[in-house]
């Protein structure tokens, strides 16, 4: 009877999914096509899934009217190197929580998750006075530094990850007198590589993202990112809206996430499933 009533559900289950799947692709597709649509025909009332006569005209546009080149190579730069910057911190921390023994340890970690409980936004203040005071107002330097500051969830989720790594693993590389770089190298991070690559993601993501200090810190507008230059499309032209030109840009910010979402996927899934060493 479980059985039948279990088989009875997947058609409705499939259903549902397919429904979802469309609902979240679909803004996508539009940003697409209206992004290949002439601007003066985007607000048309004929609806159309494609346009008739796709055009690079809003593309071309875009790069002409704002310096979309250098949004697109800033906001690359600091994601990536926010990126790396957590991942160089988070991992080394969540071995050594996970396999080292230390004093303090557990005080530490708690330390370090309680930061996770205070809103980014609350530290806005202090770290805009010392971005300037440090003369970094105004340049990726004080985009990056900060921004890799907030590593508490990396480190959790770094330590989760090597929990599941058996002791005996390590305890064996100490009796051949392996030490800890050694362990973390050679033995640990080899067998978490699905974590790694979706921290990564979650982290890059992030960052290609950052809105409010990026619009706090970054005042030329050579030296803006895709996500704060966005918002120039809405302003350049009284009379006709930039809409075109808009979701041009905002295609160019969507491609780099899902690439390597795509790239990613397989290590993604096997993290969030239990198969950490996959």
């Amino acid at each position: 009877m479980k059985a039948d009533a279990f088989a009875r559900r997947q058609p409705v289950s499939h259903v549902l999914l397919a429904v979802a799947t469309l609902l979240a692709v679909f803004p996508l597709f539009w940003m697409m096509t209206t992004a290949f649509t002439p601007n003066e025909l985007v607000l048309t009332k004929a609806f159309r899934f494609w346009p008739d006569e796709p055009s690079l005209a809003n593309f071309r546009k875009a790069f002409s009217e704002q310096p979309v080149g250098a949004w697109l190579v800033n906001s690359l730069v600091i994601a990536s190197l926010v990126t790396l910057g957590k991942l160089a911190i988070a991992f080394p921390a969540g071995f050594a929580f996970a396999h080292l023994r230390f004093a303090g340890r557990e005080w530490l970690f708690r330390a370090i998750i309680a930061t996770m409980a205070f809103p980014v936004a609350i530290g806005i203040v202090p770290l805009y006075v010392g971005v300037s005071l440090t003369g970094w107002y105004d340049t990726r330097a004080g985009v990056i530094v900060p921004s890799i500051a907030y590593v508490g969830f990396y480190v959790f989720f770094a330590r989760q990850a090597f929990k599941t790594l058996p002791p005996e693993m390590f305890e064996a590389a100490r009796l051949d007198n392996a030490g800890p770089f050694r362990q973390f190298f050679q033995i640990a991070l080899p067998n978490v590589l699905p974590a790694v690559a979706s921290l990564a993601v979650v982290s890059f993501m992030g960052a290609w993202n950052i809105y409010l200090w990026a619009l706090l810190v970054l005042d030329s507008p050579e030296k803006r990112t895709l996500a704060i230059g966005l918002k120039a499309f809405t302003s350049l032209d009284d009379v006709e809206p930039l809409w075109g030109p808009m979701m041009a840009v905002a295609l160019l910010s969507a491609l780099p996430v899902l690439v390597l979402f795509a790239f990613a996927q397989r290590f993604i899934m096997a993290a969030f499933s239990g198969k950490v060493g996959a």
